[in-house]
């Protein structure tokens, strides 16, 4: 495999005709991830495209490998995201329109493939961070995610195409919740649980990164990023995850903590209105129910996991680690029962 990087990239595009002889060209490197190399391209007079290539070790402190071939996932995971969008009809809220970067080439030799690239941006954890708290922005992330599980729910396509889930557990499954068994081995036996729920509950595509950090706004418009760890499972997970990130931020900005809550009750009422008719009640109320237990486990994931969240003080750490450990040996049935006891906790 050829290594890209802002450096070589140029030259790799020239070779292969991605950029013509003449054209001039500018090269960054787009940071934030850990996993890929990601680069965005600016051609002189043409449209701006991102280039991303898989490593095998991600950046982070602890030893953590994948395989590169995770690159045709995210790339497969793309074109399904933009299917359903589109055949949605409409992935607009009152204030956003929700889409997916389109895939522009692959290049199977050197584990690579380029996408559009999202105009000038803000990214959603930047703006979270900084203070600002838009219900509507939270509304329409919450009915985009109702839109992608709807769209594909007991879809049998899909879940031949995307069954397989190697990249899923490399990538969440033993970095986040069998690192927490072995922080917290009297925890073992429940986390364990959540993780058979994984492979016992497959309905829908599951993006597996939906993140404050993989949501880019610009003007009216939303964009979904980084679809690598993408596959047919259970959506408790995807609902889990974005939530336990708010939560996050809310033990971080313990000022504005009722805020932050209240924007995760936006997003569920908006994913839940995302699903119409695709799933039952009873089924919604099932995958809410394990959507809690996945959130209260993603944040101490988030603490004890090898991916740490990196703007959290050691007080705030400790915060996190007690309120993940309690709400996962007593797990809320619902996420107002969840957000009613965090409160609670957070007050104190």
């Amino acid at each position: 495999m050829r290594e890209i990087d802002a450096i070589t990239a140029e030259s790799y595009l020239r070779a292969t005709g991605h950029i013509a002889d003449g054209v001039g060209v500018r090269i960054r490197e787009l940071t934030g991830g850990v996993s890929n190399v990601v680069l965005l391209v600016e051609p002189e007079h043409e449209p701006a495209y991102v280039l991303k290539q898989a490593r095998p070790r991600l950046r982070v402190a602890q030893p953590w490998f994948c395989s590169v071939e995770r690159i045709w996932r995210e790339a497969e995971v793309l074109r399904v995201c933009r299917r359903v969008l589109r055949e949605a009809g409409s992935a607009s809220s009152a204030d956003f329109r929700a889409e997916v970067p389109e895939l522009l080439f692959e290049d199977r030799q050197n584990f690579l493939y380029a996408m559009s690239a999202a105009p000038p941006h803000t990214v959603w954890k930047t703006e979270l961070l900084s203070g600002v708290y838009r219900v509507e922005l939270a509304t329409a992330c919450g009915r985009l995610l109702g839109l992608l599980h709807a769209g594909t729910w007991r879809d049998r396509e899909i879940a031949a195409t995307l069954g397989d889930r190697q990249f899923f557990i490399a990538l969440r499954i033993d970095p986040y919740y069998r690192r927490v068994a072995e922080v917290h081995p009297a925890l073992r036996e429940r986390v364990e649980a959540l993780i058979a729920s994984q492979d016992e509950q497959r309905c829908c595509l599951v993006h597996g990164d939906f993140s404050p950090k993989n949501l880019l706004v610009h003007d009216a418009n939303l964009t979904l990023v980084d679809f690598e760890v993408g596959h047919y499972g259970d959506p408790a997970f995807d609902l889990g995850f974005l939530l336990s990130h708010l939560v996050l931020k809310s033990i971080h900005a313990a000022s504005a903590c009722e805020r932050l809550l209240e924007l995760t009750q936006r997003f569920f009422a908006a994913y839940r209105g995302g699903f119409t008719d695709a799933a039952s009640q009873a089924e919604l109320g099932a995958v809410e129910s394990r959507a809690v237990a996945n959130c209260a486990a993603c944040v101490l994931a988030r603490v004890d996991g090898k991916s740490p969240v990196e703007y959290l003080s050691d007080a705030h750490r400790e915060t996190a680690r007690r309120l993940g450990l309690e709400m996962l040996r007593a797990t809320p049935a619902s996420w107002s029962e969840f957000i009613d006891a965090t409160g609670s906790r957070l007050r104190r």
